[in-house]
């Protein structure tokens, strides 16, 4: 064998080494895709399944996606080959011939990512973005929380929540679709080892590359988290409103001292002047009292707020003007049996205070949410 074919084969060995580390999914990009793979799950479980006290594991998984998310966009740009957007093959070209290898039964190992599956990672990436950009609309406009509370309307974050649901829907979907490509793709078409890859890497790279990778990783996972931080902290709830001491002690001798917000003015003023029929009770109050808890409510009714139960409570109007009348609440409620009600800690339906933490502040979050101990679930 002459010289020219000796460097010829060394040549072909070393193109043949740098394909094998270029298949390799580095240890970053296999942190990633697990750890995206288990905040996606807790999101979806905790969105679909769990009850709505379970909001903070939920919005905690949402940080961790956005975090994943910042960390693969600095990764897609500088990571390894197989890694990188610009390494995609995402042209029609591309497409037709993998499709075509694909009919033919003609499909040697990849390098990387194929047309399909880069097409999907993409669509993965789209739907997470969507996701977590929606999700953090509608925490800080329905909730108040987040690094956008009080920064968006809560109307518009429920339209927002509209988009947030179906792209929940179509991320299932999608990773239903991808599971399926995978398992084809790794047990019943071709035999590529994908999954295994994906758990342990593949081909060179070597300890040296892999340790650094994993601190590249552990630097981009510290400063996204530090960002995280920032941000969640950012969203610092409004200050509480302040209830009059005639208020607190003339109503609350009676029931729960309900914030303004869950009626509207002109509903206050209603129920103010019927006090000698007061849910089938009489109030007896001094004029100077009455009028002083009336300006109270009315001047703090339900349209000075931008919360969610001020708009799916305090506005709803009913005959009754009992706030357990309205849709939103018998919706809420539908599922929690009577005797809970009935329940020593809570003593009636009115008795907000029962079961929400923060009933005196009017934001009702979901997390503040807890059934008395020992009470029926």
């Amino acid at each position: 064998m002459d010289h020219a074919h000796v460097a010829a084969s060394q040549a072909d060995g070393a193109d043949q080494a740098a394909d094998r580390q270029d298949t390799t999914w580095d240890l970053p990009l296999r942190l990633f895709h697990w750890s995206m793979a288990g905040c996606v799950v807790v999101a979806l479980v905790t969105g679909f399944l769990a009850p709505p006290w379970w909001l903070d594991v939920h919005v905690y998984a949402g940080y961790g996606l956005c975090l994943l998310l910042g960390f693969r966009l600095v990764w897609g740009l500088v990571g390894s080959r197989a890694s990188r957007f610009d390494n995609f093959p995402l042209s029609v070209s591309d497409l037709r011939r993998f499709l075509t290898k694909l009919r033919t039964g003609a499909m040697p190992p990849p390098a990387g990512h194929n047309p399909v599956g880069a097409w999907m990672i993409l669509l993965l990436l789209a739907l997470l973005t969507v996701r977590a950009a929606s999700g953090l609309v509608v925490l800080g406009g329905q909730e108040k929380q987040g690094p956008l509370g009080g920064l968006i309307q809560f109307q518009s974050a429920q339209a927002v929540k509209q988009i947030h649901e179906i792209a929940a829907w179509a991320l299932c979907g999608a990773v239903g679709v991808h599971l399926a490509g995978v398992a084809a793709h790794d047990e019943v078409l071709f035999k590529h080892p994908v999954l295994r890859r994906m758990i342990a890497g593949h081909g060179g790279g070597g300890r040296g590359a892999t340790m650094f990778g994993g601190g590249i990783f552990a630097a981009l996972a510290v400063a996204l988290t530090g960002a995280g931080v920032l941000l969640a902290a950012a969203g610092a709830p409004s200050p509480a409103l302040r209830f009059p001491p005639l208020y607190q002690s003339e109503c609350g001798a009676c029931h729960a001292v309900y914030h303004p917000s869950l009626r509207l003015g002109a509903t206050w003023k209603r129920l103010m002047d019927g006090l000698s029929d007061h849910y089938g009770e009489e109030v007896i109050l001094g004029d100077e009292a009455a009028a002083a808890i009336a300006m109270f409510l009315e001047s703090n009714g339900a349209e000075h707020f931008d919360t969610e139960i001020s708009w799916r409570i305090g506005r709803e109007n009913t005959e009754s003007m009992r706030m357990t009348d309205t849709p939103y609440w018998k919706r809420r409620h539908r599922d929690i049996p009577n005797v809970l009600f009935r329940w020593r800690t809570v003593g009636a339906k009115i008795n907000c205070d029962g079961c929400h933490g923060d009933a005196a502040t009017g934001e009702y979050a979901d997390q503040r949410i807890g059934l008395p101990k020992g009470a029926p679930r």
